[in-house]
């Protein structure tokens, strides 16, 4: 019996990973398994446990796979750092809603990964990748401070808070009212996000709490 080559291995796990988007999309985290995953996979279970020793890690590994995506690594080609924060909201909004990876592992990670104390450890990999994309958003933030877009006044805490809330609405609502063509809504969906970036030159109620004039 001939031994399996590297590139054997590999097509498995990507095997074994597409497999997962559709059980985990269909069936959430919580109740697959792995008998699901390599029955969608058209592999034996033992090859589903030869790589991955349970569903959470596959979990992990399907959704670092579609982080290591080119699609994932965008940079705006704006030096207006305002102009950047609407740009690269628009990109990976308009990526979520294009069938494929991207946004089948984005509505496992936050509407399928349902919080129990078997999923803690993908939840705290999915709080991660929110951490990361709140750090680049207020890198950008202080950026637009810096070049003056910004004032200095600003509360660049409670403003991100405030984009990302505007952000996670408009992908819930694109997900609720626009289930079957929600890149039909994007331009409305833009004129909302740079409302709301725009909106930050003059926010009194988003300054710093020394500095706000109520």
């Amino acid at each position: 019996m001939a031994r399996k080559t590297k590139e054997d291995a590999q097509k498995t796990r990507d095997a074994i990973l597409d497999g997962a988007e559709l059980v985990f999309l269909d069936k959430g985290v919580a109740q697959a398994t792995m008998a699901d995953i390599a029955d969608a996979a058209g592999v034996s279970r033992g090859a589903v446990y030869g790589h991955y020793p349970n569903k959470i890690d596959v979990c992990k590994a399907m959704s670092e796979r579609m982080f290591a995506l080119e699609t994932m690594h965008f940079s705006p080609d704006s030096s207006n750092a305002m102009e950047a924060l609407v740009q690269t909201g628009m990109y990976y909004l308009n990526l979520f809603c294009q069938p494929g990876t991207a946004q089948s592992v984005i509505a496992i990670l936050y509407f399928k990964c349902e919080r129990s104390h078997e999923n803690t450890s993908l939840i705290r990999h999915r709080d991660l990748i929110t951490k990361l994309a709140m750090h680049y958003s207020l890198r950008l933030l202080r950026r637009a401070v810096q070049n003056q877009e910004l004032p200095n006044t600003l509360d660049l805490r409670l403003s991100n808070l405030y984009l990302h809330a505007v952000f996670d609405g408009m992908y819930d609502m694109l997900q609720d009212l626009y289930p079957d063509r929600p890149q039909a809504a994007l331009p409305d969906c833009e004129r909302m996000l740079r409302t709301a970036v725009t909106s930050l030159v003059q926010a009194p109620h988003l300054q710093r709490d020394e500095l706000r004039v109520l």
